[in-house]
């Protein structure tokens, strides 16, 4: 199957998908049947079950990589809180992937920043540029909020995920907030214009 390079922007943060150009989709993809199936991103509650068992996979396979004590896992709990937006990516109710960023404040070191957290889009449905389409909507959002720096943490193991920031302008730094050196983690930061 087939999915169309040229995703475009129709106002706001809604996406369409046309197929029939150059783009494989991945194999257990079969949710792109019609001809223009038109892709949703925004805002959501991650206590659905959809998302919520999404958030759950997403924490299996960051388990199966690095140990508890590399991991950084924001629970759905925390989430919810103001200090959070939350995305989610749909195509005809169904659920594609998620991503969101936690508002940091101001301190003595640096302005008040976002941090990119819980961008996720399962393998089936990776090389379509849904990554890239959630990470435009969280940095949209947060420049429409007044953030002009996004920072995130990613692990050593996640070479997409590495591939994906550093193509979007994201330079590794140092641990940033309440982070500590760790040799499984990579610390990056990018300024939003």
């Amino acid at each position: 199957m087939l999915l169309s390079s040229g995703m475009t922007a129709l106002g706001g943060l809604r996406h369409s998908l046309l197929r029939g150009h150059d783009i494989k989709c991945s194999p257990g993809a079969q949710i792109f049947k019609t001809m223009e199936t038109e892709l949703t991103i925004k805002s959501e509650d991650p206590r659905t079950p959809d998302i919520h068992k999404l958030i759950d996979e997403l924490d299996a396979y960051q388990a199966e990589l690095y140990p508890p004590e590399s991991n950084h896992l924001e629970p759905v709990e925390k989430l919810i809180s103001a200090d959070y937006y939350f995305i989610a990516a749909r195509t005809e109710g169904n659920l594609l992937g998620i991503g969101s960023y936690r508002r940091m404040p101001a301190h003595k070191e640096s302005q008040s920043y976002v941090e990119i957290k819980r961008l996720y889009v399962p393998h089936q449905f990776r090389g379509i540029g849904l990554a890239t389409q959630l990470m435009d909507a969280l940095e949209e959002k947060a420049l429409a909020e007044g953030y002009l720096e996004a920072c995130l943490e990613t692990g050593i193991s996640q070479n997409e995920a590495l591939s994906l920031y550093e193509k979007r302008g994201y330079q590794r730094t140092k641990p940033f907030g309440a982070y500590q050196e760790d040799p499984l983690s990579v610390f990056m930061r990018k300024t939003l214009s």
